[in-house]
């Protein structure tokens, strides 16, 4: 297995997932393989980088915000690479698995199925659904897992901004009229490896938690989950605030909840409620340092 983005929030537990199922693992750091540097691609297309069963790629960029005015990085990244990425695999006949997001979407039909006619309002959500067009255009049995609001121990993310805000003290205002289905990393590594166990044939596949919910109400919930594991039982204090209220420089969309209607006839087992993925969650936070970098 090679993965792509190892160091990242979710590569971090694909990686460590992938070799707690017993396969050897290549993730080859940002300096050896950078995924929109020609000469690294052209070398793994080559064979240079040794061969694989599968490539997966957890590489992207994922500041909403800052890819209204970074939209070329942000194409480097999540609408060519995977272009580049696919090409090498179909070169060699390995299987690639891509990993897409819910802002594919606009939010005004949701919650969505696999089958869903994209239709993104912001700059990420642009890059990334070219990136899911690039991967099918040269890697046509390319595997795109769709995750929607990721959360892990080992970034930057909305829960443990709000769990390390809860923390300090600080007042809480949270948007409560956007909806979507958080999801932990801890619970998409094990989904993901599910479907290169279970040899997925190519297209999109909706691979997110199982409970819609807006901010505010994951907010609440990770506090909750964060003061249950300090042993308190206060309620917490957040206020809900309209979109109106808190302006971004990229639109979100209204519900762009995911419902993973393919992951069964796999035999891949749905992921964990999201009370129990948050208490793991939380858990985890405490063994790892402060997080840096962008919320995506």
């Amino acid at each position: 297995m090679l993965v792509t983005g190892g160091s990242g929030m979710l590569g971090r537990d694909v990686v460590t997932e992938f070799a707690r199922r017993g396969w050897t693992v290549a993730s080859p750091g940002h300096t050896d393989l950078d995924v929109v540097f020609r000469p690294h691609l052209e070398a793994l297309a080559q064979g240079g980088y040794g061969q694989y069963d599968w490539v997966v790629n957890c590489a992207a960029y994922t500041a909403v915000d800052r890819a209204e005015e970074e939209f070329m990085a942000a194409t480097l990244l999540n609408g060519v690479a995977p272009g580049s990425l696919g090409f090498a695999c179909h070169q060699n006949g390995w299987r690639f698995l891509h990993v897409g997001t819910d802002f594919v979407f606009d939010g005004e039909a949701g919650p969505y199925e696999e089958g869903a006619l994209p239709n993104p309002v912001q700059a990420y959500g642009r890059t990334k659904l070219m990136g899911e067009d690039h991967a099918f255009q040269f890697c046509p049995d390319a595997v795109v897992a769709r995750t929607s609001w990721l959360y892990g121990a080992h970034g930057k993310s909305f829960p443990r901004t709000l769990v390390e805000a809860a923390r300090a003290g600080k007042a809480l205002r949270v948007v409560a009229d956007q909806t979507g289905t958080p999801t932990s990393t801890v619970d998409l590594a094990r989904t993901l490896a599910d479907l290169v166990a279970a040899s997925a044939p190519g297209g999109v596949y909706h691979t997110a938690g199982p409970e819609p919910m807006t901010w505010h109400a994951l907010a609440v919930r990770a506090i909750r989950a964060d003061r249950r594991a300090q042993g308190l039982t206060d309620e917490p204090s957040v206020e809900p605030i309209t979109t109106a209220d808190w302006p971004t420089p990229a639109r979100r969309p209204r519900d762009s909840a995911l419902v993973s209607t393919k992951l069964g006839a796999l035999g891949v087992a749905p992921m964990r409620p999201v009370d129990e993925s948050l208490d793991e969650f939380v858990a985890r936070l405490s063994a790892v340092p402060p997080a840096t970098g962008g919320l995506a």
